[in-house]
């Protein structure tokens, strides 16, 4: 993987989605465009996408929630 000009490159995506009428003949039934090809970002982003696409695999879709609960703490003066 090179890391280069942070410029979006979505190629490969773009012809996948071209042929989307060969999928079900070879056992696709999605795709999805993930880390610097959807948005450039740090290295830290898009192995932080590669990640929870892996994790997330096989599961229903959750869009852009968060996969986890924030405990939310209050500072109380004493």
């Amino acid at each position: 993987v090179l890391v280069t000009s942070r410029d979006q490159d979505d190629a490969v995506w773009r012809e996948l989605k071209a042929r989307e009428n060969e999928w079900a003949g070879n056992g696709i039934r999605s795709i999805k465009v993930i880390g610097d090809a959807e948005a450039p970002g740090p290295i830290a982003w898009a192995t932080y996408a590669g990640h929870r696409f892996a994790r997330e695999l096989d599961e229903p879709d959750i869009g852009d929630a968060l996969p986890f609960r924030r405990e939310v703490t209050a500072l109380a003066a004493e």
